[in-house]
């Protein structure tokens, strides 16, 4: 008997944590539609933005914690029909990788401050522009809301279409027309800075000074800097008419698309004898470009480099890694970082040269006078890059300056996650990140060392570089 009953207990011990378990799981994790009462809601419940409204209102008054997730709270509330599926990992990336303080994390505790935010950006932002029974539509808008909502500054959620663009982008090499413009801000006008020589545009008779006016038939001023650029490249082997403003009259020119290598890293020799190296970019191939120009000053033997910074954006950590690599010895920290979770990561330079015969790694260091020119556009990549200069500097491992103003202030970094159903991706914060000397500068930049605003219609910043390196030169000529 006592076994009986003893066992009759453990059944129905199973059945009651079975049933517990089940209504836990239906409340937390389950993805269903509410029951909605015909009476009381139209038919069109799922579309109407003010029933939406009336349901987050109400849902706000009775239950503000029934659901776990965001994405519950927009079915509960009747939105319009959406990727569950999708959504949901959109959530689950924000929830296991974002990690930057006073965003999304402040509201993980409670789900419906959160779910509140995300429905009203997407009513607000969203729902009269889309078109509401296409659930790809409202997909898109919804992970859009939820990245705004996420209060992440760099955070961004791409299509399938633009991820492949930016991906061509990065890799500094693409279909396009060979030139370089420049963006005036204030009219709104695009004119060709450079035309690279024997370049499809060069063939054309593209002319440094061009005005583009239209590419195809379409107004600049109808489709803006961003949708031009993109006009321009294409397949190569394809054709592009690009209408041109010259000495104020339109000119036509069609220009076969080829192969263009973005050039992100240019320099010359002064007659100082001193090496001018400007990067605009941190991308797959800047690295490489960074060295051929470091081995032909090497190879000139220049008495010192200054490295122009200003108005680099950044790129790849990757590459500024290399960079660095190729000015300092191997096994030096150029910066440490933690994502959520997990233990620090600290990457230092790495052996940058095989000897060809013994296939041997070895260290390429520049024993050089070098300054680094930086301004307020001087950002991410670019920071890192002036703050390992900056640290080594002030460890006595290098002789350099940094000239210009405070530099942009972003200390952290950020990753992209891909979501295999359609390879759309969102890009977030995951970690901040130190320089060698340990302090993280998010929020308050790098101070040059020799602080110069630029004055209108001169270079001075440059010039007091000039003058700064000379000094440095001048000094370690006077010990030797």
């Amino acid at each position: 008997m006592l076994k009986k009953s003893n066992t009759t207990k453990r059944v129905w011990a199973l059945i009651l944590l079975t049933v517990f378990l089940a209504a836990v799981l239906s409340s937390c994790v389950s993805f269903t539609r509410p029951p909605v009462d015909p009476t009381s809601i139209p038919e069109d419940y799922h579309v109407a933005k003010p029933v939406i409204e009336k349901n987050i209102k109400k849902c706000e008054s009775y239950n503000p914690k029934q659901y776990s997730y965001v994405t519950e709270y927009l079915l509960y509330w009747g939105f319009p029909e959406f990727n569950v599926e999708k959504t949901a990992w959109a959530e689950q990336v924000f929830h296991s990788k974002y990690n930057y303080e006073g965003g999304l994390s402040d509201l993980l505790v409670d789900v419906m401050p959160r779910a509140a935010v995300v429905a009203r950006i997407f009513l607000d932002e969203y729902y009269d522009l889309i078109d509401v029974s296409d659930s790809e539509a409202v997909t898109n808008s919804i992970i859009e809301a939820y990245v705004k909502a996420s209060g992440d500054p760099y955070a961004v959620y791409r299509l399938p279409e633009v991820y492949d663009d930016f991906n061509q982008d990065m890799s500094g090499k693409f279909g396009g027309i060979g030139v370089m413009v420049e963006y005036n801000h204030n009219d709104e006008s695009i004119m060709v800075s450079t035309v690279f020589p024997d370049g499809p545009a060069d063939k054309a008779g593209f002319k440094v000074g061009d005005f583009i006016h239209a590419i195809n038939g379409e107004l600049i001023s109808d489709i803006g800097y961003l949708k031009a650029v993109n006009k321009i490249r294409g397949e190569i082997g394809t054709e592009v008419s690009v209408t041109v403003l010259r000495d104020g009259e339109p000119l036509e020119l069609v220009a076969i698309r080829a192969e263009v290598v973005e050039q992100s890293v240019t320099y010359e020799i002064t007659e100082d004898n001193i090496g001018y190296v400007v990067v605009t970019t941190f991308k797959d191939n800047t690295d490489e470009q960074f060295a051929e120009a470091i081995d032909a000053l090497r190879e000139a033997e220049v008495d010192g480099i200054i490295f122009d910074m200003r108005n680099n954006t950044g790129g790849y950590l990757e590459t500024v890694v290399n960079m660095v690599s190729y000015l300092l010895p191997s096994q030096k920290t150029v910066i440490s970082y933690q994502y959520k979770g997990k233990e620090k990561v600290t990457l230092y330079t790495k052996a940058d040269r095989v000897d060809p015969e013994t296939l041997v790694p070895y260290d390429s260091v520049v024993d050089l006078p070098m300054v680094v020119l930086c301004n307020e556009y001087t950002a991410s990549a670019a920071e890192i890059f002036t703050s390992v200069i900056r640290d080594y500097r002030n460890e006595g491992l290098l002789d350099a300056t940094i000239v210009g103003t405070l530099t942009y202030k972003k200390g952290i970094m950020q990753s992209s996650y891909v979501n295999l159903s359609d390879n759309s991706y969102i890009t977030l914060t995951v970690a901040y990140y130190n320089p060698p000397c340990g302090v993280n500068y998010h929020g308050i930049g790098i101070t040059p060392d020799v602080e110069v605003e630029l004055l209108e219609g001169e270079d001075n910043q440059y010039e007091r570089a000039v003058t700064e390196l000379k000094e440095l030169i001048g000094i370690r000529n006077d010990g030797e």
